[in-house]
């Protein structure tokens, strides 16, 4: 039966990414190892967590700024690339996630949504600061021609788990709570950085990292005007997609009134495109680059805010989770190619570190401004309207942005 199992297993994989090197191969398990973990962990804890704390009597306000912690590791990411040049990036990155991942530990002792939100603020914070040492070791152990699907093999593992996960999670925390479910996600989660840390990260091989100083890394703006223009095109969608972000939970309990358990199943659905988009956007990557790929996204995203506008039951909102699966795999993909794709050889921390920054102040920011126009007497149908007119206008200038054919591998399909 194992050795059944290890066939099949070995089939998909080549499937997946065709034939790459040994110590490619290597790497790619062990995320994909790490990845399935972290997949639980995300389905048992932060995929319900903005109901969870609408549940606990969190406003529209408090789920604003449940939204906006989401980016305070990204806005801080200028600092972290500073802080990692001593250090070697697989090590900070896995530091940085083993305390905050820990965090969901005490969660048995919380039981209203300001203490909640004060420890997801401490999680977040510590989850995406390390995002250019991650950039740096995605560099170091995937080659640019194998890249693309390597990542979408990663997230593909991490997705399953989310589909087999999800759902359980649901009727979990119908039944038992978030005090016993987020504890043991925590566990999860810690485990899933210690399978991380066994990834042979070869630094040698890179480019040499320049060193610049917190003005130089913002300098990068003036000096690389595409960049510029993608982070301002990629702003906008996420002004527009962020926007009403917040209100989602609150159209799923007030105005449609779904238990944990039907959420779950529609985040099934979610997670099964999630899986679908993995195998393909991956190979479009490889194929087309990240620009590409990103910018398909940024179109397919107007569905989301435009189905919360019509939805009347759990089922009419069935294609706003279809398509928020879809994006969840073309939109990593495509921001983390992307990133590499515009940068400099040697400054790809920097640059990761400055998207993560300015994607993190447009999170933090978008979720306020939704709520401040449900404030001033705008329904959130009318917010969600408005959100569908800032994608469609990011869509128009991410147009506008080229990358040249030599920063890309193009490879045939395997």
């Amino acid at each position: 039966m194992a050795s059944t199992l290890g066939t099949i297993g070995r089939r998909l994989e080549l499937a997946l990414t065709g034939r790459v090197p040994d110590d490619v191969r290597r790497n790619l398990r062990i995320e994909t190892a790490a990845s399935v973990a972290y997949g639980v962990f995300y389905a048992a804890a932060v995929s319900f967590m903005p109901v969870v704390l609408r549940r606990l009597g969190a406003s529209a306000t408090l789920l604003a700024i449940y939204t906006a912690q989401t980016y305070l590791g990204s806005v801080l990411s200028t600092l972290g690339v500073l802080m990692m040049r001593r250090r070697r990036p697989k090590v900070f990155a896995a530091t940085c996630w083993l305390i905050g991942r820990s965090l969901l530990l005490p969660t048995f002792l919380i039981a209203r949504a300001g203490w909640l939100l004060m420890l997801t603020a401490a999680f977040w914070l510590l989850e995406a600061f390390p995002a250019p040492a991650y950039a740096r070791v995605v560099q170091a152990i995937y080659p640019a021609r194998y890249r693309g699907r390597a990542l979408a093999v990663v997230r593909t593992g991490m997705v399953l788990a989310l589909l087999v996960t999800t759902p359980l999670a649901g009727l979990g925390l119908d039944h038992l709570g978030y005090r016993v479910l987020f504890p043991i996600a925590g566990l999860v989660g810690i485990l899933a950085t210690l399978t991380f840390t066994r990834l042979r990260v070869d630094e040698r091989a890179l480019p040499q990292q320049q060193a610049r100083s917190l003005g130089g890394v913002w300098r990068i703006l003036g000096q690389n005007r595409r960049f510029a223009r993608y982070l301002f095109g990629f702003a906008v969608y996420g002004l527009g997609f962020l926007m009403g972000f917040p209100l989602f939970a609150v159209v799923q309990v007030d105005r449609l009134q779904l238990t944990y358990t039907t959420i779950g199943a529609l985040s099934l659905a979610q997670s099964l495109f999630w899986l679908l988009g993995n195998m393909v956007w991956g190979r479009l990557v490889d194929r087309y680059g990240g620009m590409w790929v990103l910018r398909a996204n940024v179109g397919i995203a107007v569905l989301v805010p435009l189905t919360y506008i019509w939805a009347f039951n759990a089922w009419t909102l069935l294609p706003a989770f279809v398509v928020h699966g879809i994006i969840s795999a073309g939109v990593d993909l495509g921001l983390i190619s992307t990133g590499i794709e515009l940068a400099d050889p040697g400054s790809v921390a920097e640059y990761s570190a400055l998207q993560a920054t300015i994607i993190g102040l447009r999170g933090m920011l978008a979720p306020f401004v939704g709520v401040g126009l449900l404030g001033l007497g705008l329904t959130d149908r009318a917010i969600f309207a408005l959100g569908c007119g800032f994608i469609v206008s990011a869509w128009l200038l991410l147009g506008r942005v080229t990358v040249s054919a030599r920063r890309r591998v193009a490879v045939p399909m395997q």
